[in-house]
């Protein structure tokens, strides 16, 4: 996300992670794909990367 948005991670308060958290975290979207016919073409890190990109424009961003 802070490389999408241009941003160190200098405003980044980092916390050990809490007992019994998951370590990895993946996308498993499975269900969508059987159950809605979902067929994503965009990664995950492509779609936020356009996400930013839209929002920037849509909220007159950097103008």
């Amino acid at each position: 996300m802070l490389e999408a948005v241009g941003i160190d991670d200098s405003i980044v308060t980092y916390k050990d992670a809490e007992p019994f958290t998951t370590n990895i975290k993946t996308i498993d979207c499975s269900k969508a794909v059987r159950d809605l016919k979902h067929d994503p073409k965009v990664t995950p890190e492509e779609g936020i990367k356009r996400t930013v990109e839209w929002m920037k424009w849509y909220y007159r961003i950097g103008d």
